[in-house]
């Protein structure tokens, strides 16, 4: 049976750069980091889940589509102000009728990344 979401596995082009977009940037915690490991990798985390970032340059031709990623924040828009301080296709934030107000980015692999500051009593997206 399955109990839950407990890690993501992305493979990157770029590890040092991944990392930057998801520990400086996002501001995930850095778990660990062995770039000299066959493949390079760093895990980080958001709450409970743990996000390997694995370089893989020959596995994938073509990353980022069908998957996106939703992650709860605190302050949407100050996350909007830091990242469009260094990134011009982060998307202005919206309020939906789904919960939440969000903005959406992509990662250095052209990972799609939704992150939504939930309304008062909206912990989770409804589908």
């Amino acid at each position: 049976m399955v109990t839950g979401l407990d890690a993501l596995f992305l493979e990157v082009n770029n590890l040092d750069e991944s990392l930057s977009f998801y520990r400086d940037q996002l501001g995930l915690a850095l778990e660990s980091h062995n770039p000299g490991a066959e493949p390079p990798m760093a895990t980080v985390r958001v709450g409970a889940l743990k996000i390997n970032l694995v370089q893989q340059i020959e596995t994938m031709l073509k990353r980022g589509r069908g998957v996106h990623f939703v992650l709860g924040v605190k302050d949407v828009d100050a996350l909007f102000a830091k990242l469009s301080a260094v990134d011009n296709h982060v998307q202005s934030p919206s309020d939906e009728g789904w919960g939440g107000r969000f903005i959406s980015v992509l990662d250095p692999d052209s990972y799609r990344l939704v992150l939504v500051e939930w309304n008062a009593n909206q912990t989770e997206m409804r589908v």
